[in-house]
């Protein structure tokens, strides 16, 4: 059962998004009026600080060094009416000794022991230029030039201005080699023109709010009116009535709803029938993925042979891939072990890629690797498309020769770490993709590598040099080489660390980027 109505919940949004729009377009308001409050203060302040600071010296030369107090004091009030943001002034020599202070000398001159003024003050009394002090304590000095106003410190290096809106305690304005005026500045302005705007922004705050209030319920109606009628036909839908329809002509997004859901209506049976029939699809991948997987060898548990540290990976694109690769184990000094590349990715290669997987098994006792992919490709040029090719490297390790061969059917050339030499060479490739002629007996050649201790192969899918990364560039050969070189002079580094790392290599590359197609890798290390 609803507790709220859409119309309801209509009228608190929309008010809602009222009070934090005018909330902070009043914050914004304020903040940014207050910078430009604090500027000017600043800028008056120091204006008229430059031009009354002589008139102060003047009306004590004139009076109170004459013992006119009531008229120096005269004076000074007439100074402050020129200025709201100055709350009081002193007239300091420069031996720090206060000779008059405004808010302290109200009725008569000062008489009594020397008054210092405050430590801030005495530091900068004998500079020639204008010493400032910010409310937070920093202590500036301004030098004026023809341009402006340069900010030192009290070596009279330059350093960073004032910040906007960086409020001031006071202003030293030096008059003469014997006296400095001190100006306090004075921020109750400020803060009463910040009170006077939140007031003002207030009442239309809630001017605002009252016209959303009133505006929400107007177009709640309008919108919940035809909504109803939705959830009228839903009803009857959902109760298993496929003839409801609506009729809504709002000539706007819910009409085209409306007709969304007539059409809806009439689609939903088919709908039902297809998520059925995907759902089915979904089961059937998923079982075909499995299959896949037990096709394969168990990466953690790869056949062993002397003379050899193996490890291999297999990253498919989509559930069903069309890599594969396989480890026959002949005996303990002997093995069989191949990676191949379907053209494409998916269903169809899957079921090509399982096909060549079973026929390598089954031809595996046959010592003559030449015939072996012979007998293979016969096989595959008969029973799959014609458009489905087969690239593959097939290897043969006797480690009682020391001896490591192998036939490419046009597969990428194996990358071969020499450890003597400390560098990487491409292995000679050679020969045509299995399935694409009746008879490859003339095509393709048996090839030997000299694989001494501590040396790598690197058997791959083009999903390693073409995997994409950022800008549309692809991870390459080049960049394929350097890490298998970097990684493969680790002798401590087994097969598995190498592959693991290259992968990762790879995978960083890609920076995210959608795998497009499968990444597959054999790592052979020589102990």
């Amino acid at each position: 059962m609803m507790q709220f109505s859409i119309r309801s919940k209509l009228v608190l949004a929309i008010s809602f998004l009222v009070v934090i729009l005018f909330s902070v377009i009043a914050f914004l308001f304020v903040q940014e009026k207050k910078l430009e409050i604090s500027d000017d203060i600043y800028f008056n302040s120091l204006s008229f600080s430059r031009l009354v600071a002589p008139d102060v010296l003047n009306a004590y030369d004139l009076y109170l060094a004459e013992d006119g107090f009531v008229n120096f004091s005269g004076e000074i009030g007439n100074m402050f009416n020129q200025s709201d943001s100055i709350g009081r002034i002193q007239l300091v020599s420069y031996d720090g000794s206060v000779v008059y202070d405004s808010q302290e000398d109200v009725q008569r001159r000062f008489e009594g022991a020397a008054r210092l003024a405050n430590e801030e003050i005495r530091g900068v009394l004998r500079s020639e230029n204008y010493g400032i002090k910010t409310v937070e304590g920093r202590t500036l000095f301004l030098k004026s030039g023809g341009s402006g106003y340069w900010y030192l410190d009290a070596n009279e290096e330059s350093v960073d201005p004032l910040g906007r809106g960086e409020l001031l305690e006071f202003i030293v304005v030096p008059v003469n080699e014997q006296f400095s005026v001190v100006f306090y500045l004075d921020y109750e302005e400020l803060n009463e023109r910040v009170a006077l705007m939140v007031r003002r922004i207030s009442y239309l705050a809630a001017f605002g709010i009252l016209l959303g209030l009133i505006l929400s319920f107007v177009m709640s109606e309008q919108v919940t009116r035809p909504v109803n009628k939705l959830v009228t036909g839903v009803k009857k839908v959902a109760d298993g009535d496929f003839t409801a329809r609506v009729d809504i002509k709002t000539h706007d997004e819910i009409q085209y709803l409306g007709e969304s859901f007539n059409q809806m209506a009439k689609d939903l049976e088919a709908s039902i029938e297809a998520r059925v029939y995907k759902e089915r699809v979904t089961r059937e991948l998923e079982l075909a993925r499995q299959i896949q997987e037990q096709i394969l060898p168990d990466v953690k548990n790869l056949p062993k042979v002397n003379g050899l540290d193996l490890a291999a990976s297999l990253q498919s694109a989509e559930e069903i891939g069309g890599d594969i690769y396989d480890f026959l184990k002949v005996d303990d000094n002997r093995m069989l072990f191949y990676l191949g590349d379907v053209t494409g990715h998916g269903v169809p290669a899957g079921i090509v890629s399982s096909i060549a997987s079973a026929l390598f098994y089954g031809y595996s006792n046959d010592p003559d690797l030449l015939r072996m992919m012979v007998s293979v490709n016969r096989v595959l040029k008969e029973k799959t498309m014609p458009t489905m090719f087969l690239t593959l490297c097939l290897l043969y390790w006797d480690f009682a020769n020391a001896n490591l061969q192998y036939i490419s059917a046009g597969h990428e050339q194996i990358v071969h770490y020499r450890a003597k030499e400390g560098d990487v060479v491409l292995e000679p490739m050679g020969g045509v993709a299995l399935g694409m002629l009746p008879d490859i007996s003339t095509v393709m050649k048996l090839q030997k590598i000299d694989f001494q201790v501590g040396d790598v192969v690197v058997v791959y899918s083009d999903g390693i040099p073409e995997a994409w990364g950022p800008n549309d560039e692809l991870f390459g050969m080049e960049r394929l080489l350097e890490a298998v070189k970097e990684l493969s002079q680790d002798q401590l580094l087994s097969a598995e660390a190498i592959m693991n790392n290259l992968l990762k290599k790879v995978q960083e590359f890609g920076g995210g980027h959608k795998q497009m197609d499968d990444i597959t890798v054999v790592v052979a290390k020589r102990v």
